[in-house]
């Protein structure tokens, strides 16, 4: 943590709203939760982390099995459209500079969360997609 001087810790395990609440008062940083959304009622489960974190990352349910992100998979953004809750949100989950700016027209995302997508090799961030990506989400 002293090492990396964080800004957030961004949660993407099985964290359970106490634990993001106990890191955030451990670090004093604030805490950001992915949640696995794949079903209609899924970005509910985010209800329970408010007061616990301080904002949530609606992303792609992985395969069984699978990494618990940085999969490059989408999900049906109609399921977190406009989503209104008592905690800040954000979108992640396959967003790459060709559907940034068509995921925040159908959702409303006031955040995106990029990793995967704006990579020329796996592991390596791409200035221009980094730049494209940017722009997209920014100007549609």
């Amino acid at each position: 943590m002293t090492a990396a001087r964080l800004d957030v810790l961004q949660l993407h395990g099985s964290e359970t709203p106490e634990r993001a609440a106990q890191l955030r008062s451990a670090f004093g940083l604030p805490v950001w939760k992915a949640l696995a959304v794949a079903a209609p009622g899924d970005a509910d489960r985010a209800l329970a982390y408010a007061g616990a974190a301080d904002r949530v990352l609606f992303d792609a349910k992985t395969p069984a099995g699978g990494l618990p992100g940085g999969m490059g998979l989408t999900f049906d953004w109609s399921l977190v459209a406009h989503w209104r809750g008592p905690i800040a949100w954000g979108l992640a989950g396959g967003l790459h500079p060709d559907n940034v700016a068509e995921a925040v027209r159908q959702t409303g995302a006031p955040l995106v969360d990029v990793s995967s997508g704006v990579e020329s090799a796996p592991g390596v961030k791409d200035v221009d997609r980094i730049a494209a990506f940017a722009y997209a989400a920014r100007h549609g």
